[in-house]
């Protein structure tokens, strides 16, 4: 969100962007997957609210359009803030803003250096993509903080910012799962789960899945346990949720900068006279909306930048 956010603006303004995203598709934690049977869950960021004005304008165009929709005000009671989902998943969201970006996919930046007054930002090839370089007068990055301050050693410093990790389940199931109305339920003393979501009861797919979010200290503790073994336990530890519904197939997400446990006072970082800009929910706040405004603080960053 951050970097699609920063990315749209600054091409709006008239100046030429190219986005580079490691990922086979853009959006980072806005993201989808498909299951057995044309299931969809997502799989990061689950829903987000708008409570800053510049965010709900936003929101209410993507609602215009159908891009998103709201899907209730809040789990165990209606707290006035309405939870908006992606029509077909996040992932979707994330690839609506991509439209008319130059958008590069499965490109792992290895470094960004000062070259002669611009910025070299390099890489190596990969399975889906060869090696590459590009030039340009600003770079904005929207990695979680340690692996931007990586990119960046020795041109540069940034604030060093702690990150909770989660693991993601996702379970496709033969019939509905035995997760209460409206389909979400966040957690806070449970042994395991953080999150439960309902994937149909969203309207994200049109068949039964469900997306588990472990705790972080669960995270933390099973983080190097193999797949297998850690799926069998983890879908012992949802199987309340899952009732009696068939399992399909599943799928595990390890997110290892899920939320920022402490975001850094300012919405975005500038170094290097605005040639480097620093984004992210790491400095607007663990939220969608936060990686929003982040992102639209780096694009005023660029366009404001004097020479």
């Amino acid at each position: 969100m951050a970097g699609l956010t920063a990315a749209r603006r600054i091409a709006d303004a008239g100046h030429v962007v190219s986005v580079l995203d490691k990922g086979r598709r853009a959006g980072g934690r806005m993201a989808t997957k498909q299951l057995p049977g044309g299931r969809l869950a997502d799989y990061g960021a689950q829903f987000f609210t708008a409570r800053r004005e510049a965010f709900s304008v936003v929101v209410a165009r993507w609602v215009e359009v159908g891009a998103v929709r709201q899907w209730c005000r809040g789990f165990a009671r209606d707290d006035g803030h309405p939870r908006y989902v992606a029509a077909d998943g996040m992932g979707q969201l994330a690839a609506r803003m991509t439209v008319g970006l130059d958008v590069r996919q499965s490109v792992h930046v290895d470094a960004v250096r000062q070259v002669a007054g611009r910025w070299a930002v390099s890489w190596p090839a990969t399975a889906r993509a060869p090696a590459g370089l590009l030039e340009a007068d600003v770079v904005v990055l929207t990695p979680p903080a340690p692996q931007s301050a990586a990119l960046v050693a020795g041109q540069a410093t940034i604030p060093q910012l702690a990150y909770a990790p989660t693991i993601s389940l996702l379970v496709a199931l033969g019939d509905s799962p035995s997760v209460p109305s409206p389909g979400g339920v966040q957690l806070q003393d449970d042994p395991t789960w953080s999150w439960i979501g309902d994937n149909m009861a969203k309207g994200v797919s049109r068949l039964p899945a469900v997306t588990l979010h472990t705790s972080s200290e669960v995270a933390t503790a099973r983080w190097e346990q193999d797949d297998d073994g850690l799926t069998v336990d983890l879908l012992r530890a949802a199987s309340p949720w899952l009732g009696r519904a068939e399992i399909l197939g599943t799928r595990l997400q390890r997110w290892r900068y899920a939320t920022p446990v402490q975001p850094h006072p300012t919405t975005c970082v500038v170094r290097a006279k605005g040639g480097l800009v620093f984004a992210g929910d790491g400095y607007g706040g663990p939220r969608v909306e936060g990686a929003f405004l982040s992102g639209r603080a780096a694009a005023e960053a660029v366009l404001n930048r004097s020479d």
